[in-house]
């Protein structure tokens, strides 16, 4: 049972400063069907996501814990990169990208990225078990909040059996929690497809409603076009899952409010443009300003942190943007910005 993914060639490297680490990864990417532009994204994105990788499997190793599944919503967390090296030969496209990532704990991402998943593998009949039927799959479940990391560990153990009692053994002694189990029919002809899927699901301790759904799809081969019409017979799927047996995975998370006090800045500009880093780095979700007078402004920033949590993440930010950080009482954060000697 072959399964192809975005082929990652990763060179690694680390360098240390007190807030950020540089890391270096690689993709390369095969154009298909001519359309290079997309090819080039790809590669890029997926340069930019094995830098990414690198980084959390060393918080891995020095933290203990599970490389989180990466995300193109994980690159808030890049500084900058540079890309280092742009090929194209042989009908593929490689990037090579050095990126400056903030320094983050594994701890510190539950609580930074708003994403959750569950885990999934997947099987699908020989006949459709081609890179592009796999990308189209592992694509769906994305969309609908499984996460495919155990996929290659999972087939690692099914060793090309199609025994389905084997299957589901090795699906038992996965990490994984639900195993979709994928026939399909498809028809090509001119240019158009069809694909109708029938999907078993399972988790550990049950079986759901198996989901019998088609889709369409158009492309210049045979091999985009069915695995585009498999996408959204499987989409199909996944949203009856999602919305009746086993709904997508909940933040899990309160939201509260806290008031962050900023003093004894240069000019206005200093504190909003501190409160649109905190947002987009999701320290905070929201923010509106409560109140402000000469160098001192109140805002009202919403939170899924503790205060505590949230003033520690703070710290260990203060002396990139300039400011001290400190509790006021009440819980509330002060944010003096009055110049360090």
């Amino acid at each position: 049972m072959k399964k192809l993914f975005l082929t990652a060639a990763v060179a690694l490297f680390f360098a240390f400063n007190a807030h950020a680490l540089v890391v270096n990864g690689s993709s390369t990417v095969t154009v298909q069907g001519d359309n290079i532009k997309q090819a080039d994204q790809n590669a890029k994105t997926g340069a930019l996501i094995n830098a990414l990788y690198n980084y959390f499997s060393r918080q891995a190793e020095e933290q203990g814990g599970e490389v989180p599944e990466i995300t193109s919503e994980y690159f808030k967390f890049i500084r900058s990169y540079k890309i280092v090296d742009r090929r194209y030969s042989h009908g593929t496209i490689t990037y090579s990208v050095i990126a400056d990532v903030d320094k983050l704990s594994l701890s510190d991402v539950n609580y930074m990225i708003k994403s959750r998943t569950d885990n999934a593998v997947y099987v699908i009949d020989s006949a459709h078990d081609t890179y592009e039927t796999n990308s189209a799959i592992a694509n769906a479940l994305k969309k609908y909040s499984f996460s495919t990391k155990k996929q290659m560990e999972f087939l690692s153990s099914v060793a090309d059996s199609a025994i389905p009692d084997l299957v589901y053994s090795a699906f038992q002694n996965s990490a994984a929690q639900y195993l979709f189990d994928i026939k399909a029919e498809t028809s090509f002809s001119g240019g158009k497809c069809t694909a109708t899927l029938n999907v078993r699901i399972a988790g550990k301790a049950k079986e759901y409603p198996s989901q019998k759904t088609s889709g369409e799809g158009t492309g210049q081969s045979q091999a985009s076009c069915v695995a585009t019409a498999i996408y959204n017979a499987m989409e199909l799927a996944l949203y009856s899952v999602r919305e009746g047996a086993i709904p997508a995975p909940s933040l899990d998370r309160e939201l509260t409010k806290i008031t962050l006090t900023a003093a004894n800045y240069a000019n206005f500009a200093t504190p909003k443009n501190l409160m649109e880093t905190l947002k987009n780095k999701t320290f905070i979700t929201s923010y509106s300003i409560k109140g402000f007078a000469e160098k001192s402004l109140d805002v009202e920033a919403e939170i899924y942190v503790s205060p505590d949590m949230l003033l520690k993440k703070l710290q260990g930010i203060e002396k990139n943007y300039g400011f001290k950080a400190s509790k006021l009482e009440g819980g509330n954060i002060l944010l003096d910005f009055t110049p360090q000697e």
